[in-house]
């Protein structure tokens, strides 16, 4: 059975590439940067719906693959409609000959900067005589009302994020923990280093009085043990909780009511060497 803690505070302080064949001797180069006949190019999916809340990121997926005989360099290049903005415009690779078929894909993602409007904006991918264009459906970032997740989505920051996780990956509304280490969670990069911190920052000021975390389990060896929920004030930040000693995966903290663009997990220790969180939530007065 799963457990919560729940704490409250008392005058304002509680006790996220790709894969290819290494290339043979005599792979040939496309003539002048064009693409070669035998090279079969796609984008997928046909078509996507985006947000321009920054964790909660679009991704384009392109694929080469050779049907010739012989094995071969190719490229495809990627342009987006402003404002999108890619992650990357180029795609190189070899590929094997067709024997059988090897295709080698590469993932771009697609930001929405805040403030786009909504509507449909184009991503078109070209290798050679190949051109697929990818709509892109920007939608309204829907209005928030009394007890929403102020945190899902929303610009994720941390004192260092591991290199098999995403900085998104625990504002991302998943805390489902057989996702951790494939789809979902954060973990920070310095081993056995405290203190380590994660959270979340607004473009406007938010009032908040409740911060929610899910951390690793079990809990009481692998979870974050120590730390202080705090929010930025100015160019600080100034600590609303504090919870020591914890063994649960989920914790409620609740304290007075804050103005602030950022509120972050403060982590002092925990166990199994690194802060591991599944998710963070943020609430305001409801």
């Amino acid at each position: 059975m799963k457990k919560t803690l729940t704490a409250t505070a008392v005058a304002g302080v509680l006790m996220a590439g790709v894969t290819l064949a290494a290339p043979a001797q005599n792979a040939v180069a496309a003539p002048g940067g064009k693409a070669r006949s035998n090279v079969v190019m796609w984008a997928s999916p046909a078509a996507v719906s985006a947000s321009e809340l920054p964790c909660l990121p679009t991704s384009i997926a392109v694929t080469m693959t050779n049907t010739g005989t012989e094995p071969v360099f190719a490229d495809a290049t990627l342009k987006a409609e402003a404002p999108l903005v890619l992650s990357d415009t180029l795609f190189q690779t070899y590929l094997p000959p067709n024997n059988p078929a090897q295709p080698v894909t590469k993932s771009f993602g697609v930001l929405i900067p805040r403030g786009t409007k909504p509507g449909t904006y184009d991503v078109t991918v070209t290798s050679g005589k190949q051109k697929e264009v990818v709509p892109v459906t920007v939608q309204p970032v829907p209005e928030r009302g009394p007890g929403a997740n102020l945190a899902y989505g929303e610009q994720a920051i941390a004192s260092s994020t591991h290199g098999n996780f995403t900085l998104c990956g625990a504002v991302d509304g998943d805390k489902d923990q057989s996702h951790w280490d494939t789809l979902t969670g954060w973990n920070d990069a310095t081993r056995d280093v405290f203190p380590d911190w994660y959270g979340v920052e607004w473009p406007t000021v938010q009032t908040v009085d409740r911060a929610e975390l899910w951390t690793k389990t079990p809990a009481a060896t692998s979870g974050i043990r120590d730390f202080d929920i705090q929010v930025r004030d100015g160019d600080t930040w100034r600590t609303v909780a504090q919870v020591v000693g914890n063994t649960e995966e989920h914790v409620v903290t609740t304290f007075p009511a804050e103005q602030t663009d950022a509120v972050r997990v403060l982590i002092h220790f925990a166990g199994s060497n690194y802060s591991r969180l599944v998710e963070l939530e943020v609430y305001g007065p409801q």
